[in-house]
C-alpha cells in the first residue's frame, strides 16, 4: 500500500491511537498519515464539546469538519480509515469517498443504542465497510447499510503496552476497578469495602464516593482517569481486576476484558454468552450476582495459588487466541483489502 489516512482521536494512551499504530504496522504504506480530531476538540470550549457530544451539533461539529477538510488537500489515498466518525457530517465523507476506493469506518463503541448520531447514520451510505465490536448491534447495522458491508470484531488489547509485570505475584495486592460510575457500579464497591477488601479505584464520576470514603484506608482512589504506562501499572499491582461490562447499553464485553488478563492480572467479569465464549471457569473469575461476585473476590483473595494459576490461564487464553489488535487486524484486512 502507498498512501493511507487515519481519521481520529490520536493522542497517546487512547484505544484510538493503539488501532492507528496497529494499522501503519501491518499495512506499512510509503505514506501514512494522520488527521487527528483531538486538536480541534480539545480547541473548542468545554460548553460547546459538552453540546457536541450530546447532541452532535454547534461548534464543535463545524470545527472537527472544517479540520478534516482543510487537512485532506488534494491528495488521494489506498484507504482512509475513520475511527469513532460520530462528529463528521455526509457532506464530509462524500469528499472522503472521492479520494479513496477504499474509505472505512470503525468504531468500539454502541452507534445505535448510545450515541446514536445522525451524522454517523447519514454517512453510512458512504462507507465501503462498516466494523463494529457490539454484537447486539449487527442487525441494525445491517438494516441501515447492505450486510457484506457489516464487519464484527471483538475488542481487544495492545501487546507493546498491555504486559504482565515482571514483579512476582506475592507483590500484587488488592482489588482494581477502572471505569465510569454508575450506581451498579457503587453498590458492588460499597459491598466489598464491607467485607474489608482494598480497593484501587481510577474513573469519571466518582468524586462522591471517593469524598464519602475519604477516611477509609481501604480506598485508594487515583482520580477520574489513569492512562497508558500509568493504566497498565495499576491493573498489574492488583490481585483482581474489574472488567466491569456497563448497564447502560446491552454491553457483553469490553476491552478490559482483553486488557486485564494480558496485564497479568485476574479477571473478574459477569457470566454471559460473550465471556463464556472467550474464558473457561478456570481462566477467569466469573459471577452472575453481587453476592457471587462478592463471595468469589473473597475466595480468591485468601487463596493466592489457587489465583495465581488462574491468572497465568487467563493471561496465556488473549495472547495465544489473538485477541491483541494486531491479529484482529491482520483478519479484518484480509477482508478489506480482498
Amino acid at each position: 500500500m502507498e498512501r493511507f489516512l487515519y481519521i481520529g482521536q490520536y493522542t497517546e494512551g487512547t484505544t484510538s491511537k493503539m488501532r492507528a499504530d496497529t494499522l501503519k504496522q501491518q499495512l506499512q504504506p510509503a505514506i501514512f498519515s494522520v488527521i487527528d480530531i483531538h486538536v480541534p476538540f480539545y480547541k473548542t470550549p468545554k460548553f460547546f464539546r459538552s453540546l457536541g457530544f450530546r447532541y452532535k451539533k454547534g461548534p464543535l461539529i463545524k470545527r472537527v469538519n472544517n479540520y478534516i477538510l482543510g487537512l485532506l488537500g488534494t491528495d488521494t489515498y489506498d484507504m482512509i480509515w475513520v475511527d469513532k466518525g460520530v462528529y463528521i457530517s455526509s457532506k464530509t465523507t462524500r469528499i472522503l469517498r472521492t479520494k479513496t476506493p477504499k474509505l472505512i469506518h470503525f468504531t468500539p463503541d454502541p452507534a445505535f443504542t448510545f450515541h446514536q448520531s445522525p451524522l454517523f447514520f447519514k454517512s453510512l451510505p458512504n462507507y465501503d465497510f462498516v466494523i463494529t465490536t457490539k454484537s447486539y448491534e449487527l442487525d441494525a447495522y445491517r438494516k441501515a447499510c447492505t450486510t457484506n458491508k457489516v464487519l464484527y470484531a471483538t475488542q481487544g488489547f495492545d501487546r507493546q503496552l498491555h504486559q504482565p509485570s515482571k514483579e512476582p505475584f506475592s507483590e500484587k495486592d488488592g482489588f482494581v476497578f477502572i471505569g465510569h460510575h454508575e450506581r451498579e457500579r457503587e453498590a458492588i464497591l460499597e459491598l466489598l469495602l464491607k467485607h474489608q477488601v482494598k480497593i484501587t479505584l481510577a474513573g469519571i464520576k466518582w468524586q462522591t464516593f471517593a469524598k464519602r470514603h475519604q477516611t477509609n484506608p481501604l480506598l485508594n482512589y487515583l482520580g477520574e482517569g489513569v492512562y497508558g504506562d500509568q493504566y497498565v501499572r495499576a491493573i498489574q499491582k492488583g490481585k483482581i481486576a474489574w472488567g466491569a461490562i456497563s448497564k447502560w447499553v446491552a454491553e457483553l464485553h469490553t476491552t478490559r476484558t482483553f486488557e486485564i488478563p494480558a496485564c497479568g492480572t485476574a479477571l473478574l467479569t459477569e457470566r454471559n454468552t460473550e465471556t463464556q465464549l472467550f474464558f473457561k471457569d478456570d481462566e477467569v473469575i466469573f459471577y452472575s450476582n453481587p453476592d457471587e461476585l462478592v463471595s468469589q473476590v473473597k475466595f480468591f483473595m485468601h487463596n493466592d495459588n489457587a489465583l495465581e494459576e488462574l491468572t497465568k490461564k487467563g493471561s496465556a487464553v488473549v495472547y495465544q487466541q489473538g485477541y491483541d489488535y494486531a491479529s484482529i487486524f491482520s483478519k479484518l484486512l484480509q477482508t478489506l483489502l480482498d
